[in-house]
């Protein structure tokens, strides 16, 4: 019974680490001028690291990753051996969620106070309306604390969101209802009808030509030839 159980909140601790890691990896790159993809990629070609859960992004939620990251460090330390490791990810995943705020501060020129932010995605994942932990949660929390208003749209999880966000946040028909008029555009939930919006439109309906793409699906040369 103790291996069985070790397994499964190792397992998904690992994978935790896993994200942890590319996310930690991605900041790096913003520094340094390389490119996330293509250092994801070349890891994931050797067979001992495998491509699965190299995404970048802003951090990891749902019901299992938060949930066995925390019961196996709280099983180590009652064992007498802290798990040091899994300890960090934790922290670090923490501080990726909460420098979402940051990057689009810092996108919309140091300040977002009276600015009308658009957010595509709120669920933790695609395909599921799971709020549990989402990374949308203290991003849009920040964003609303800082004075702007939020106008969001998920494919799914708006009637869950709204037990989970500030009462002050817009729930939009479609993407496009979401962008119209806003001064930046956050991506943060990767549905795959976010990786082909008309940008166009986009850029015509933005105020300000600002999308900060969390999720890392659109190609930022390409994004800046587009405006």
């Amino acid at each position: 019974v103790e291996s069985s159980e070790l397994i499964k909140y190792a397992s998904n601790a690992f994978l935790a680490t896993k994200i942890t890691f590319i996310n930690e990896v991605a900041e790096l790159c913003d520094r340094l001028g390389a490119d996330v993809h293509h250092v994801a990629k070349g890891m994931g070609l050797d067979k001992r690291i495998g491509p699965k859960f190299l995404h970048p992004g802003p951090g990891y939620g749902g019901s299992c990753f938060p949930k066995d990251t925390q019961a196996l460090t709280d099983i180590a330390r009652t064992a007498g051996r802290p798990f040091e490791i899994v300890e960090t990810v934790i922290s670090v995943n923490d501080d990726i969620k909460n420098n979402a705020f940051e990057r689009v501060k810092t996108a919309m020129g140091g300040d977002v106070a009276g600015k009308l932010v658009a957010v595509l995605g709120l669920s933790f994942k695609p395909e599921t309306d799971d709020m549990r932990d989402s990374p949308s949660i203290p991003l849009i929390e920040a964003l609303v604390q800082g004075g702007a208003r939020v106008r969001a749209f998920d494919p799914e999880a708006m009637d869950n969101a709204r037990r989970h966000l500030p009462d002050a946040v817009e729930y939009c028909g479609d993407s496009y209802d979401a962008v119209d008029e806003a001064d930046a555009l956050i991506i943060v939930t990767e549905w795959n009808q976010f990786r082909s919006l008309h940008m166009d439109r986009i850029r015509t309906a933005l105020k300000q030509p600002i999308l900060v793409d969390l999720r890392n699906i659109y190609d930022p040369h390409r994004m800046k030839e587009q405006g």
